[in-house]
């Protein structure tokens, strides 16, 4: 049995961690284990690369971001991040709901497992430089703004069976968008 030792770590540190989240369900430990040691469980004799944590243009990181999913809190880099990985978290915990999901739209899919799909044909060239991958194959559109992310967040919450603001939410700097 593995022994713990708890630690302190500033958001900063957190948010190079969360940056390297492969699946909700893993654990801080886990990825932590496999940024410094290549392995979950086996530790390389020489010193450990990690990657520099992902720059972030300072014109869009605005504000403090989180994903609230029941008792479960994401911090963001900002509001894009944000909305990808409440769409992970949900993929997590909801295994129908990437599916259930692609049949959602306003005047574009919210997500597609074909990144041209998210956009109407005379637009499908913003697939090159907006659809961005989610997991398993699926796309989505990160050409949002945050009326338009806000509901996308209201849609999948009813798609997962979950109230928008109580069970999942959106916020930034405390604020539920």
């Amino acid at each position: 049995m593995a022994k713990f030792k708890q630690i302190g770590i500033d958001v900063q540190v957190y948010k190079i961690i969360e940056t390297n989240r492969l699946s909700f369900s893993e654990t801080e430990n886990d990825i932590l284990h496999r940024m410094l040691l290549k392995s979950p469980y086996q530790a390389k004799t020489t010193a450990p690369i990690i990657s520099p944590p992902k720059k972030i243009n300072a014109s869009r990181a605005r504000g403090t971001w989180k994903v609230i999913l029941n008792d479960h809190q994401i911090l963001a880099a900002n509001m894009g991040d944000a909305y990808r990985e409440m769409l992970l978290a949900l993929a997590s915990d909801h295994p129908q709901f990437l599916e259930q999901f692609s049949k959602q739209k306003a005047q574009r899919f919210f997500i597609a497992k074909i990144p041209t799909a998210l956009y109407a044909i005379k637009s499908s060239h913003l697939a090159e430089k907006f659809a961005k991958p989610l997991v398993d194959g699926w796309w989505f559109d990160s050409n949002l703004g945050k009326s338009q992310i806000s509901q996308r967040a209201k849609a999948a919450a009813t798609v997962a069976g979950l109230r928008y603001g109580e069970d999942l939410l959106i916020a930034e700097d405390g604020e539920i968008i």
